[in-house]
């Protein structure tokens, strides 16, 4: 019977006994699983971080894999101790060893061991709880440790942790140690040192991931593996981590970025009236300065124009000069704004949507003051007009300055330089005259570009459809 890709992969990671370099893997895979692609190598690397990265290894750095039952193995994590556990002697499988465990594991395949190594004397319940969700109330089965009799051995309270160490992350096999809340206290400074790094090591994941969010299996057991004493005592449990943290959010099943919402998500909120993205707060010393954008057409980018806005301007404001300085239809179409992030060190962005402005000065985005955006020099927008032709646009900000006395704002202060076209009839005449018109119907007829200037198209095109040329 034939190997399948996947088989000879799961193969070779259980050949495995440490890191790896993703070339020496892709070359035992390949060696059980011969290819003809034209760079079998790629293909391999693309399963490995899109199919397997987060269950059966992990990337320790871009070119290194481990096996994730070695990679995790002594790895140490807190879970604290709710009111309802400790009260209720029990401990929830979920959230607590949430991506630890995955959700397809029964919660009686757990072994739960104490600091002896002695096997801890449990069984399994079943509760059900009322969640809300953007849905409504929902009933969830929640399963649960029955845990009195250690924690009453153990004298647990509210606020009291546990901490877990994997003995056997495919065997479930995890080890219990209780920590009393004034030992927290007491290596304050040490908890908050493992909490920055393990939140920076989620963060890179995120900021590494294909899309702008990333399966949080993958994400945590990722950043747990590359953490720099992962054996170590540990901060707090990864969801209070990301909690905590203004750049990401946990949204369930995946880690997201903090400005980055679903479409169901929008949905919900505009049906609220909410904003996605909040506007930082202007001072009116930040109202009066000038921002200088540079805007260019994405894909003709010697076609530019350099704009200055005050803070206290809005994206309605910048929707008009974009119109005007690009020769947009001022009383038609949508135009809409996204800020532009980039993604780490590398070339991609991802884009926050900030919101559509109609020609009526309405919209989601026509309020946002330009200072509210929170842009520095260097950080990029982007602008498309007309929502179904999609004409983009990419803006920099290159400066913050202070007003000129006597200027007023908005204004138009500088554009490429011009590399005029000619009109075709007035070349049939030998005449040389600047074209201003496309004429959209001719073009189409005859295949090709049909400029004309002002006279010629009242004379010869008066009853087609014609776009203002744009220099």
């Amino acid at each position: 019977m034939t190997m399948t890709k996947d088989q000879a992969i799961e193969q070779i990671v259980g050949q495995l006994s440490g890191p790896t370099s993703l070339d020496e893997f892709s070359e035992r895979v390949l060696a059980l699983w011969p290819s003809k692609a034209k760079n079998a190598a790629a293909t391999i690397r693309q399963a490995l971080r899109y199919d397997h990265a987060g269950r059966a290894l992990v990337f320790l750095d871009a070119r290194t894999v481990i096996p994730t039952g070695i990679a995790l193995r002594g790895v140490q994590f807190r879970i604290p101790l709710s009111r309802q556990e400790v009260k209720q002697g029990l401990l929830f499988l979920s959230p607590n060893f949430s991506c630890f465990v995955p959700d397809d594991v029964p919660a009686e395949a757990v072994q739960l061991l104490d600091a002896g190594g002695r096997p801890i004397s449990t069984r399994v319940l079943s509760l059900k709880q009322t969640h809300k969700t953007a849905l409504g109330p929902q009933a969830v089965e929640l399963h649960a440790f029955d845990l009195r009799r250690w924690y009453k051995k153990n004298k647990a309270r509210r606020d009291d942790s546990l901490l877990v160490t994997v003995l056997d992350w495919e065997a479930r096999r995890f080890q219990l140690a209780h920590k009393a809340a004034r030992q927290r206290k007491r290596r304050r400074a040490e908890i908050e040192h493992r909490n920055q790094e393990l939140a920076a090591l989620l963060f890179d994941v995120l900021e590494a991931a294909r899309d702008e969010q990333v399966w949080g299996v993958e994400a945590v057991l990722t950043a747990h593996a590359r953490l720099s004493e992962p054996a170590a005592y540990p901060g707090d449990h990864w969801m209070q981590v990301i909690d905590r943290d203004e750049r990401m959010r946990w949204d369930g099943s995946t880690l997201h970025y903090a400005d980055s919402f679903s479409i169901f998500e929008q949905i919900a909120m505009k049906v609220r009236g909410q904003q996605g993205v909040q506007q930082v707060p202007v001072s009116p010393d930040e109202a009066r300065q000038v921002y200088r954008f540079k805007a260019a057409l994405k894909h003709r980018k010697g076609l530019w124009r350099r704009i200055e806005l005050q803070g206290q301007h809005t994206l309605a404001d910048f929707d008009a000069e974009l119109r005007n300085a690009f020769k947009h239809d001022r009383i038609d179409h949508l135009g809409a704004f996204w800020k532009l992030v980039r993604r780490g060190q590398t070339r991609r962005f991802r884009e926050i949507d900030l919101g559509n402005v109609n020609p009526f000065r309405e919209g989601e985005a026509a309020g946002r003051s330009i200072a509210g955006l929170g842009l520095e020099p260097g950080e990029q927008l982007k602008y498309i007009y007309d929502l179904g032709d999609r004409i983009e646009h990419r803006i920099t900000l290159e400066a913050v300055q202070e007003p000129q006395e006597g200027v007023d704002y908005p204004r138009l202060v500088d554009q490429n330089k011009p590399r005029y076209r000619y009109c075709h009839h007035c070349k049939e005449q030998e005449r040389k005259t600047v074209a201003i018109w496309i004429c959209i119907e001719c073009s189409n007829d005859e295949q090709a570009e049909v400029l004309v200037c002002k006279d010629c198209l009242d004379a010869h095109h008066m009853e087609h459809y014609a776009d203002e040329m744009i220099y």
